[in-house]
C-alpha cells in the first residue's frame, strides 16, 4: 500500500534556552580545541623540523634551518605516512580540507558526523602542518567544532534542523576562534552552512563564536592574526579614483587564479588516484615532492618560505620587508604547485591560508609592479596583497561577505575597505562565470551531490511549504471511483472515515509524506528524498493523518515551479 510518513519524526524541537547553552558549550569546546591544536601543531613541528621537544610555536615567525640539512626533505614524508594510517584505520572523512565534509552532513547525513572525526582530523592535520604540509588549520577546527555540535545533537534527542544549528554553530565558533574573528566566524556560518536564518538560528551562532573568541582570547591573546606597520595609505577619502579602478581588473585577476587553484587541486587529486600503489605511495611521493621543493627554497632564499602555513612569509610582505616582484610571482607559483601536491595526494588541512598566501603574493608583487611602472602612484603594494588574501577566500569558497569581513578583522586596517570589496566582488563574479561550483562544492558535486552555494541555502529556506502548496485539491470518499483515464487534473484526496487512504493525480496513486505549514523548503525535500516520495501533503497536524487536516498539496509541478523562479530571480 501507498501510504505516508510524516516530516516530524526525530523528537520535538528544543526551547531557545537549552540550545543556547548547548551554542555556549560548543563555543566552549571550538575555542579550547583551537588552542589545544595549535598546542599539537607546535609539538610535532619542532619536533620534526628541528629535534626538540616543545609546544611553542609562532607561525609567524620563520622557522630556523633544520639540524637534519637535506634530511629535511623526508620531513614531510614522515608526517604523509602518519596522516595516511590515521585517515585508512579510523577515519576517511578526515583526508582533504573538511568544510565539504561538514555541508555534507548537514545536507545528505542528517546533520550525523561521528565523534571519532574530530580527533583523527586533528591529529592528521596537525601532522600535516607540523610536517611542512602546505595546508591550513581552520578546516580541521572548522570540524572540530561541526563534530562536536553533531555529538551534542545525538546525544540530546532534537530535530534534524537544530543538530544542523549545532553543527553551524560550532563551526563559525572554530573559524572566530582561529583566527580571531568572531564576526567573521559568524557571518562564515551563515554564509556557508546556516540553511535558515531567523532570530531563533543566529542566536545560538552567535553565542557559539562569542565564547568561541573569549576562550581564545583568553589563551592565545588579542593581537591580530595580520599586523601591518608598513601600510601607508591616506586616509580613505583621500584614495583617487584611479587608485580604485584599478582594483577592478585586479579582482578579475584573482578570480581567475582561484579557478586555477579550485581545478588543480582536483586535478592533482584525479592524477594521484590514477597513479600505481596504494594511499601510502602517491600520499608520500606528493610530500616527497613538497619536501623537495621546501629545501631548495631554503638554500637559495634563506628560508623555508613556503611549508605550512606560510604567514611568516605573509607577514613580510605586508611589512614589505619582501618587495621583489619577480620572487613573489615566483612563491605565488611554487605555493600553487605544494598546494597541490599536499591536498591532491592526500593530505588532511583546510585551503584558507594556501588562498591567503597566494593572495598576500601575488597582490604584493602587482603593487611592486604598478610602483615600478608608475613610482609616483598613491598607493602600497601592501594594499594589493590585503585586497588579493580577501578576493582569493572570496573567490574560492564563494563566502564573499565572509571574506571581507574575515580580512579587516585579521589585519584590524579599515583603510583597506574599499579595495578589498571591489576585488572581492570582481574575484566572485569571475570565478562564478568561469567555474560555478567553488572549491567546497566542487568535491561534493564530485560525489554526485548538489549543495547550495553561499547564502542559496537560507534563500531555499526563506521558503515554507505553506508557500508552495497546491490549495486546489479535491477530497473523495474511499468507496468513490477514481477516473484513470487522466481527468483529474487536481490532487485528489481519498478519505475514509476523516483519515487519509491515498493521493491521486491523474488517475495514478502517489506516495506522500506530511510535514506541517511552517517547515522550509530544504527540510520538507529532505524528508520527500528520505521517504522517495511523489508528494506532500501539508497539515495543520501532520501527527493526525486527519483529512480534515490537510492545507494543501506539494507535487513535483509546484517544486519546478519554485525552481524556475529562483533561477530567474538568480
Amino acid at each position: 500500500m501507498v501510504g505516508g510518513i510524516s516530516g516530524n519524526n526525530e523528537g520535538r524541537e528544543l526551547g531557545w534556552l537549552p540550545i543556547c547553552f548547548f551554542a555556549v558549550l560548543v563555543g566552549g569546546v571550538s575555542g579550547f580545541g583551537a588552542w589545544l591544536f595549535r598546542l599539537l601543531i607546535g609539538l610535532i613541528h619542532n619536533f620534526l623540523f628541528l629535534g626538540e621537544f616543545s609546544l611553542f610555536y609562532d607561525a609567524n615567525i620563520h622557522t630556523p634551518a633544520s639540524p637534519w640539512g637535506a634530511g629535511v626533505i623526508l620531513v614531510p614524508v614522515v608526517g604523509a605516512l602518519g596522516v595516511v594510517w590515521l585517515v585508512k584505520n579510523f577515519a576517511p572523512e578526515a583526508k582533504g580540507h573538511g568544510v565539504p565534509e561538514v555541508m555534507d552532513a548537514i545536507y545528505f547525513k542528517q546533520g550525523r558526523i561521528r565523534p571519532v572525526v574530530a580527533v583523527v582530523k586533528s591529529l592528521a592535520s596537525a601532522l600535516s602542518i607540523g610536517s611542512g604540509g602546505s595546508v591550513g588549520r581552520e578546516g580541521p577546527i572548522i570540524q572540530i567544532g561541526a563534530a562536536f555540535g553533531s555529538t551534542l545533537g545525538q546525544l540530546v534527542v532534537m530535530p534534524t534542523h537544530q543538530r544542523n544549528l549545532l553543527i553551524a554553530a560550532g563551526a563559525g565558533a572554530g573559524i572566530a576562534a582561529t583566527f580571531n574573528v568572531p564576526l567573521g566566524g559568524l557571518v562564515f556560518a551563515i554564509e556557508l552552512l546556516m540553511v535558515s536564518i531567523s532570530a531563533k538560528t543566529i542566536l545560538p551562532v552567535a553565542i557559539a563564536t562569542v565564547t568561541g573568541t573569549y576562550f581564545s582570547r583568553m589563551l592565545l591573546g588579542m593581537s591580530p592574526s595580520f599586523d601591518i606597520p608598513a601600510l601607508q595609505l591616506p586616509p580613505v577619502h583621500e584614495i583617487s579614483p584611479l587608485v580604485l579602478i584599478l582594483f577592478i581588473p585586479f579582482g578579475a585577476l584573482i578570480g581567475l587564479i582561484a579557478v586555477v587553484f579550485t581545478r588543480g587541486i582536483y586535478w592533482a587529486e584525479d592524477k594521484f588516484d590514477s597513479l600505481p600503489g596504494g594511499y601510502y605511495a602517491r600520499h608520500v611521493l606528493g610530500m616527497v615532492g613538497v619536501g623537495l621543493i621546501i629545501y631548495l627554497m631554503q638554500q637559495y632564499a634563506g628560508h623555508y618560505y613556503l611549508q605550512g602555513l606560510g604567514y611568516a612569509t605573509i607577514n613580510d610582505l605586508l611589512r614589505l620587508t619582501l618587495n621583489d616582484p619577480s620572487f613573489l610571482l615566483l612563491l605565488f607559483a611554487l605555493k600553487l604547485v605544494v598546494t597541490c601536491l599536499t591536498l591532491g595526494s592526500g593530505a588532511s588541512g583546510g585551503v584558507f591560508s594556501p588562498s591567503l598566501f597566494m593572495g598576500a603574493t601575488f597582490g604584493a608583487a602587482m603593487g611592486h609592479l604598478l610602483l615600478l611602472a608608475f613610482p609616483d602612484l598613491p598607493v602600497s603594494p601592501a594594499l594589493f596583497a590585503v585586497a588579493g588574501m580577501a578576493g582569493m577566500i572570496g573567490g574560492t569558497t564563494g563566502a564573499v561577505v565572509t571574506a571581507i569581513t574575515m580580512i579587516l578583522e585579521m589585519t584590524r586596517d579599515n583603510h583597506a575597505v574599499l579595495p578589498v570589496i571591489l576585488t572581492v566582488a570582481m574575484a566572485y563574479g569571475v570565478r562564478k562565470a568561469l567555474s560555478n561550483e567553488s572549491i567546497y562544492t566542487l568535491k561534493i558535486l564530485r560525489r554526485g551531490e548538489v549543495v547550495p552555494e553561499g547564502l542559496e541555502a537560507a534563500i531555499d529556506s526563506a521558503q515554507r511549504a505553506c508557500d508552495l502548496m497546491e490549495t486546489d485539491f479535491q477530497k473523495q470518499k474511499e468507496s468513490a471511483q477514481i477516473s484513470k483515464d487522466g481527468g483529474f487534473q487536481t490532487p485528489v484526496l481519498h478519505v475514509h472515515e476523516g483519515a487519509i487512504r491515498g493521493l491521486f493525480l491523474s488517475g495514478h496513486e502517489l506516495s506522500y509524506v506530511i510535514v506541517s505549514p511552517l517547515t522550509g523548503m530544504t527540510e520538507t525535500l529532505k524528508v520527500m528524498a528520505a521517504a522517495k516520495a511523489e508528494a506532500v501533503l501539508v497539515s495543520e497536524r501532520p501527527e493526525s493523518g486527519g483529512a480534515g487536516d490537510v492545507l494543501g498539496v506539494i507535487t513535483s509541478r509546484e517544486i519546478a515551479h519554485a525552481a524556475c523562479k529562483k533561477a530567474v530571480l538568480i
